[in-house]
């Protein structure tokens, strides 16, 4: 059963990544679209990917680490996964940033442009602590 839990929690975590930073991404496309009709149809189709896709799956994955977590012992283990837990929080954040992008017309080109930026550092270094377990 572990490793059910272990694969389902690795691809949920590469999910979640690769949508955030698919949104992030498509906020910086929508910056150079030029009509109203091409804004609109963006606009929509990054709504439903983050409703129904994003949130979804970033539920699978804190389900399915924190099972990892409470059967395997981690919390006891050692003091990476606190740390990967503080990254899971800044991660969320910028999908709540993400969400916030989407729905604004209007937005710092810069802010815009940095958002995809931390989420690939934040999920590389979730990487590493999980697969490494350095301390």
């Amino acid at each position: 059963m572990k490793n059910f839990f272990l694969t389902l929690h690795l691809i949920s975590m590469c999910l979640v990544v690769g949508t955030l930073f698919l949104q992030s991404l498509s906020v910086v496309i929508r910056l150079r679209l030029k009509t109203r009709e091409e804004l609109a149809g963006v606009q929509f189709v990054q709504r439903r990917i983050h409703k129904f896709i994003y949130y979804p799956i970033l539920a699978v994955t804190l389900l399915s680490g924190l099972y990892l977590a409470i059967h395997t012992g981690a919390f006891s283990k050692g003091s990476w996964l606190y740390v990967k837990l503080f990254l899971l929080l800044l991660l969320i954040v910028f999908g709540i940033l993400n969400g916030k992008q989407i729905e604004k017309d209007v937005f710092p080109k810069k802010y815009a442009m940095m958002v995809h930026i931390p989420i690939f550092l934040i999920g590389a270094g979730m990487i590493y602590l999980a697969t490494l377990k350095p301390f």
